[in-house]
């Protein structure tokens, strides 16, 4: 009798501990939902973002805290939730997996709205527009157009559509060798890579651009790469709440002239 109960308890405890590793499986898979409530019970938004992209997010130099117009915009919505703001910095290529996961609550992050991106995550309504621009070495008079960059050594942030751009256009058509390619996980340490002359160009978006031949002597943007890309907020796709919230506030903002002054103190 002992032993039938022994192992009827070890069964039970193989099944406990199966259904806990398949639910925790599952709620990865799933992703998690998170709605105003949640938020405004736990006293604070948890926003996930990537630094080093001016005038998105920058570290402001006497702080040393991340400040710009992704930062505001966060910041904005937590007032309206009446909730503090906490800022994760992450490699850009974490930020979706973090919104999946529910380790953060939505990405802020200068991330264009693409098809691929919309199959696991949600975007907000759009609240920039950019295109793409190649960044070289103000020295540099061999670099003006696209087709300039046929066998040249380009860097790119990881993840981004500067970085697909790069692939479906340079490096399939044979223009560009893969490993001439150079990822970075932060939009900066592309920058940095041009800036030490290891890459010919830095394909990257063209307010950051702009920032970066405004902030950075030495450097120049040579051509624009017409995308019509749209900026979004990334939330899980399970959070529907969270996400009619944020588009009711950024149309409030839109027709209120709120969102243009926000624009308007970056640019």
């Amino acid at each position: 009798m002992m032993r039938d109960n022994y192992r009827a308890l070890k069964a039970f405890g193989i099944v406990i501990v199966v259904a806990l590793l398949s639910s925790s499986f599952l709620g990865c898979i799933g992703g998690t939902q998170i709605t105003p409530d949640v938020i405004k019970n736990r006293g604070k938004l948890i926003m996930g973002t990537s630094g080093g992209f001016p005038p998105f997010e920058v570290i402001n130099e006497t702080t040393q805290q991340l400040e710009g117009l992704d930062i505001d915009l966060a910041q904005r919505i937590a007032d309206e939730l009446g909730v503090s703001l906490e800022v994760r910095d992450m490699d850009f290529t974490a930020l979706i997996g973090s919104v999946k996961t529910g380790q953060i609550d939505m990405a802020i992050a200068g991330m264009s709205i693409t098809d691929t991106r919309n199959g696991s995550v949600t975007f907000s309504s759009p609240y920039f527009k950019a295109d793409q621009a190649i960044v070289v070495k103000s020295d540099r008079t061999d670099i003006s157009t696209t087709d300039d960059l046929a066998g040249m050594k380009i860097s790119v942030n990881q993840g981004t559509t500067g970085d697909y751009w790069v692939a479906d256009n340079l490096v399939a058509t044979g223009m560009v060798a893969a490993e001439d390619v150079h990822k970075f996980g932060y939009a900066s340490d592309a920058l940095l890579e041009l800036v030490a002359g290891r890459v010919d160009a830095l394909v990257i978006d063209t307010p950051v651009a702009a920032a970066y031949v405004a902030n950075n002597a030495g450097i120049k943007v040579v051509y624009t790469i017409v995308t019509n890309e749209y900026y979004g907020i990334v939330m899980n796709q399970k959070s529907v709440e969270l996400v009619d919230f944020v588009n009711e506030l950024l149309a409030e903002m839109e027709a209120s002239g709120e969102m243009q002054q926000l624009v308007d103190r970056w640019f």
